[in-house]
């Protein structure tokens, strides 16, 4: 009896035991999840005025993919928004919350979105020192919060968080001239007025697409082929561009020959419609916080008049320029008006607009540029041996202005960018 007695404590012991070790190994199994959150923002004032200034603001995630974002940050001064636009606003003083649209909500890992205002202000303009997105520090690392999951037999659980920060190098966003998209040549939808250029595949591009409103030399709004190969250039590096004419120059119903600037505006108010168009393949593509005006001869009159309206943030006259007497009915007062940063191209002395085009820059008071290849003459950037130049010279400038790329700051400029190609000389202020 004290022998099977002894056999069946053993036995107890025994099960206890391996009950004892089998809790124990469920205590100490475990799962673990990490999360990782963290953000870069490259906020840029695009232009200013006395009184306001338009500012762009891009929101780079680096952390985990987030499906709606939250941007909030204090100003420095007395700024104050007046209009925004990709997403919408709030402010209370300083402190300023930004949330997304309906449409731009989610940003994947390594992805961006940008948004732009208007803003009025006192004093210049300066970046705010803080932005935090969805309640975390922008400060271009990420941060990994590890949670440890202990499963025990009543289904309790341990956790314990830990936290590691790692630094990310920022690295400096694609210039636009590298790129080299399919281009679409097709008729505006529902506007004869305009021919559209765009990437032929607007999903493929890693970017919203900026748009430009292009006037033609002779100021002609029904054919526009003399402008094709420029334009498909332009497009082919990421944007849409909207140009003044019938896509096969059949009639529109818009004279040619004087300078129309509205049908610039009403190049962009149509690329606003054409971002919200079910069906269409623009649909939700287009930046519309990056938009500038272009022109050739005449049409350069249309792009500066035209850039003087508030969603135009950057404008390229080519081979142009406003006449001392005034001629087509505006006057050089009108470089006063300019709010944007310009580039002003022409051919040299043997262009027709040499004269008009050195006094414009002279007048202008916004950052500016004058960039001058003497053996472009006056269609050489069109049409010309020079179109490969003078077309890459602005998209680097559009690249810099809308986008704040420094690459193409540095080649528009640095001393040793466009200035040290010969035969071109640039001349700079305000910048």
């Amino acid at each position: 009896m004290r022998s099977n007695h002894s056999r069946a404590s053993r036995t107890a012991a025994a099960v206890a035991a391996a009950a004892l070790v089998a809790t124990a190994g469920a205590l100490v199994g475990s799962q673990s999840a990490s999360a990782a959150a963290g953000c870069r923002v490259d906020y840029s004032v695009g232009s200013q005025w006395p009184g306001g200034f338009t500012a762009n603001v891009v929101v780079t995630n680096l952390g985990d993919a987030v499906t709606g974002w939250r941007l909030a940050w204090s100003f420095a001064g007395d700024e104050r928004i007046t209009q925004s636009w990709n997403g919408s606003h709030t402010q209370s003083g300083a402190q300023v919350t930004a949330v997304n649209a309906a449409w731009n909500g989610a940003i994947a890992t390594g992805a961006t979105v940008s948004f732009g205002f208007n803003a009025t202000t006192g004093s210049r303009p300066t970046s705010p020192a803080v932005f935090t997105l969805n309640g975390t520090a922008c400060t271009g690392s990420t941060t990994t919060t590890t949670s440890t999951t202990s499963t025990t037999s009543t289904t309790s659980t341990i956790t314990t968080p830990t936290t590691t920060t790692t630094t990310t190098t920022p690295q400096p966003s694609r210039p636009m001239i590298e790129n080299n998209f399919p281009v679409t040549r097709e008729g505006a939808y529902g506007d004869n007025r305009f021919t559209v250029f765009r990437p032929s595949n607007p999903q493929a591009v890693d970017r919203p697409l900026p748009v430009l409103a292009f006037g033609n030399g002779a100021c002609a709004h029904t054919n526009n082929s003399e402008v094709t190969r420029v334009l498909t250039f332009i497009a082919s590096k990421g944007f849409v561009v909207v140009d003044t004419g019938s896509v096969d120059g059949s009639p529109n119903g818009v004279p040619s020959g004087s300078p129309i600037p509205s049908l610039l505006t009403d190049a962009i108010t149509w690329a606003e419609r054409e971002q919200d168009r079910s069906g269409a393949p623009l649909r939700r593509r287009l930046d519309l916080s990056r938009v500038a005006t272009a022109g050739h001869s005449c049409g350069g009159l249309e792009a500066m008049v035209a850039a003087q309206d508030r969603r135009v943030s950057a404008v390229v006259s080519l081979n142009s320029g406003f006449f001392a007497d005034g001629s087509f009915g505006y006057p050089r007062s009108e470089v006063g008006k300019l709010h944007t940063p310009a580039l002003f191209m022409d051919g040299g002395s043997s262009d027709v607009a040499y004269a008009n085009n050195q006094a414009t820059y002279d007048l202008a008071t916004v950052p500016s540029v004058l960039a001058r290849h003497p053996q472009a003459g006056h269609t050489g950037f069109i049409t010309g041996s020079q179109l490969t130049d003078g077309m890459t010279t602005v998209v680097q400038f559009l690249d810099m202005v809308l986008n704040g790329n420094q690459t193409a700051r540095a080649y528009i400029l640095s001393p040793s960018g466009l200035a040290a190609k010969a035969p071109w000389t640039v001349t700079t202020k305000n910048f």
